[in-house]
């Protein structure tokens, strides 16, 4: 089986993919791997992957028949939880996978009271850790809106279905359980990073956490974006290629240590896992360790075992072990770069280090780019120059000086307290390189969410690429029917004949997306935020959620959009600006319009200050204002006065577009309503954007009996402590044969529309409203 090991990798795959999905695109997969192994024309190879297929696709279906829960609704429960880790503490929020006494795992999620409940819990609460608790069951919220992270999905495939959040938590409800060498392990991995923290800088303590232990959550966002950007984010993390320079590093010093080649092997055999396990255990590392126990068992034991044999052996192991591990980005992204470097290394082999590390860097970013794409809608075209200055600055200095630094806090204390200060300053300046880099309009390329066709399409190109490679041919003649594979999806996904709304799950406010056919227009109505109240330090998080960044720029990316032509603020309040300087910190915009003095309040002046800042366009626009292009009309018909009052002096945007009349409310009130159909006695409108989120200071029996809407969208947050929608509004709405569409309780709305101008609905959750607007 010696080189074959690939067939049976990718046969165990297909089988794994017909009982997870069974989509056609699986069903074609499957066709042309067998036609290649009966290629081969050998029956053992043929036999072997036809195996591998089989006994993956049972091990897949048996784990699948083991997914079942314990509990058969959400409510109230007392249960004995044993904590599988050391709780995350993030400020006064903890997090921690537990397991109950029948073996499920849970999600357990507790909001710490007090300064004092921290630090006892901090002290006491370790992996191993038997608590009996009293709390609430609830289900993982879904996704709310259309390609975001999905949360009950992801963790799903962790097998877990609840999360649990106790009423109370102390140290005194908890037990320690009997010696475990797992629990001592992940115990004392917790003890040297609080230890870490304790005595080093934050961000050296951050970036130790990161290259030492696996964890990079402390390392700033602001950090994590600039290196996301740069295309070089996974040298945050403890890769391949650190395992590689651990492993290199141990060898060394073993063999002039004068260890035989016998001991050496012995050593890897204990080292490894073990540091597999202390740096966190994630795919890349557990790959690397993985393929290089094997190699050193092949070397040891003279076994004909190729690098690629390695690789596909301990994909065959990942997956045995558990086949939702396919469903893992990091997973993904680590074998199939692995893969694409394995198979150039005999292009590049013979090139000097400096155009090696190109070519590598090069493949690194072909093999990873469907995957980017269809995770993330965007990868990082710096990455090719950016790879080059920070692979060298992280594998020759940083690694290396942080794996010294932490050494020497046992031996000499004082001195690594020198030493930390100066890393925090080289830290800062290679942060503030990566920030100011990744900033560049450039640095990355937007794909949109890509369709199955386009996956295939990129796909093809890389292994086109590998074959042109393979036969000599110049590089950019290679990489051509990648690029133009890009430019047609992104032309295709920018220039598209069919126009969308997008009404935006952001919670509680609200935020419309309109995306006109042909790119004759991209228009942002508001940005939606949240309300943030002072805390004291202890309860501070370093990872805060963002309208903006969380929910805004990943429906903006997976639509494959870089630039809001128009964003119009329709009034000063929080819910409908709050995330505005996150869009404008990331994404580029036209123009801003803002409704007559609003910039009076404070927030809407720091809006507008920034805007200048970036030198954007900032107009005041009233009733009167509008503009027109192939696809549509666009005019604001209210407010009438340039005097700013608040709410009643939202913008209100009507437009005519996709074969539908549209009318945006803003947070209009009955005043404003009253003041619309005094003035415009013939005012209709299809759809209605309902005022206020459905508060009962708007939409008035007069206002819906002029309007004839047939639709009406509220936007309004789960469970608001407004108690919006208001049952008088919904009341109203369905007594004039309104259809009504609500984000509170089915996520984003969309209506797409195409060249006929007809269009139609979609909601993110499909629930069906009818009976709660009746029942309310």
């Amino acid at each position: 089986m010696a080189g074959q090991w690939i067939f049976l990798a990718l046969s165990a795959l297909a089988g794994i993919l017909h009982s997870l999905e069974n989509h056609f695109l699986v069903w074609l997969f499957s066709i042309l791997l067998f036609a290649r192994v009966v290629y081969t024309r050998k029956q053992r190879i043929l036999i072997s992957a036809a195996g591998c297929f089989l006994a993956f696709f049972l091990v897949t279906e048996k784990a699948k028949l083991l997914r079942v829960t314990h509990f058969p609704s959400p409510g109230s429960a007392r249960l004995s939880v044993t904590f599988k880790e050391t709780p995350q503490i993030d400020g006064d929020r903890l997090k921690a996978i537990v397991t109950t006494s029948e073996q499920e795992k849970l999600m357990l999620v507790y909001q710490m009271k007090s300064k004092q409940e921290k630090q006892q819990i901090q002290l006491h609460i370790q992996a191993g850790n038997i608590c009996h608790l009293e709390g609430i069951l609830s289900r993982p919220q879904p996704k709310r809106n259309m390609h975001a992270f999905h949360y009950e999905q992801y963790l799903k495939r962790k097998q877990i279905y609840w999360l649990f959040e106790p009423d109370h938590f102390s140290p005194a409800v908890c037990q320690k359980p009997s010696f475990s060498v797992l629990h001592f392990l992940k115990n004392a991995r917790s003890d040297t990073i609080k230890r870490m923290n304790g005595m080093f800088p934050e961000r050296v303590a951050a970036y130790g956490e990161a290259l030492i232990f696996g964890d990079r959550d402390s390392i700033s966002e602001e950090a994590n974006e600039g290196y996301r950007r740069l295309g070089v984010v996974h040298l945050l993390a403890i890769s391949g290629l650190h395992v590689g320079l651990i492993v290199g590093a141990s060898v060394f010093l073993l063999l002039r240590a004068g260890c035989t080649w016998e001991t050496v092997y012995r050593v890897m055999l204990v080292w490894l896992p073990l540091y597999g396990f202390v740096s966190g255990g994630n795919p890349p590392v557990v790959r690397a360790v993985l393929m290089a126990l094997l190699i050193f068992s092949a070397k040891r034991w003279r076994l004909p075992l190729s690098t690629l044999d390695a690789l596909s052996i301990s994909f065959l192991l990942f997956l045995f072990v558990d086949p939702y591990a396919v469903y893992h980005i990091g997973f993904q992204l680590s074998y199939a770069v692995s893969f694409g470097i394995i198979l150039s290394v005999p292009l590049f082999r013979h090139l000097h280090s400096f155009w090696q590390m190109i070519h590598i860097s090069m493949v690194s970013l072909l093999s990873s780019l469907p995957i980017l794409s269809f995770h993330f809608h965007e990868f990082s075209i710096i990455s090719l120059f950016a790879n080059l200055l920070f692979i060298p600055f992280y594998t020759l200095f940083l690694l290396p000086v942080i794996f010294v630094l932490f050494c020497l806090s046992f031996v000499l204390p004082p001195f690594s307290g020198y030493l930390a200060i100066f890393l925090d300053k080289v830290l800062a300046a290679s942060e503030n390189v990566a920030i100011w880099t990744g900033s560049f309009p450039f640095a990355t390329v937007v794909t949109g969410k890509p369709s199955l066709v386009s996956i295939i399409f990129m796909t093809v190109g890389v292994f086109i690429y590998f074959l042109l490679a393979e036969r000599k041919n110049h590089p950019v003649l290679s990489v051509f029917p990648l690029v133009l594979v890009l430019v047609i999806h992104c032309f295709a996904i920018r220039f598209s004949p069919y126009g969308e709304v997008v009404f935006i799950d952001v919670g509680q406010g609200d935020s419309i997306l309109i995306k006109l056919p042909y790119n004759r227009g991209t228009y942002l109505i508001d940005s939606g935020g949240q309300l943030f109240f002072p805390k004291e330090e202890w309860q501070e998080r370093n990872r805060t959620f963002q309208v903006g960044t969380d929910i805004l720029l990943p429906v903006l990316r997976s639509h494959g959009i870089k630039r809001i032509d128009k964003l119009i603020l329709t009034h000063s309040d929080v819910d409908h600006i709050g995330a505005t300087r996150e869009l404008m910190e990331k994404i580029s915009i036209g123009k801003v319009y803002i409704t007559p003095n609003s910039w009076e309040k404070p927030l809407m002046l720091e809006t507008v200050r920034l805007a200048k800042e970036k030198k954007i366009t900032v107009r005041e626009v009233k009733a009167g204002y509008g503009w027109k292009n192939k696809s549509g009309t666009f005019q604001m018909i209210y407010p009438f006065d340039d005097q700013y009052e608040g709410n009643n002096d939202s913008l209100v945007l009507y437009g005519k577009f996709g074969g539908m009349t549209w009318l945006f409310m803003g947070d209009v009130e009955k005043e404003g309503e009253e003041e619309l159909i005094a003035v415009y006695s013939r005012l209709r409108a299809d759809v209605i954007k309902v005022s206020h989120h459905g508060s009962k200071t708007s939409t008035i029996p007069s206002f819906v009996e002029q309007i004839k809407p047939k639709y009406a969208v509220i936007s309004a947050g789960q469970n608001n402590r407004y108690g919006h929608p208001h049952p008088e509004v919904l009341e109203t709405l369905e007594n004039n044969g309104v259809r009504i569409f609500r984000t509170d309780l089915q996520g984003a709305v969309h209506f797409t529309f195409g060249r006929s101008k007809k269009g139609t609905f979609q909601t993110i959750l499909q629930y069906d409203i009818s009976d709660d607007v009746r029942h309310n």
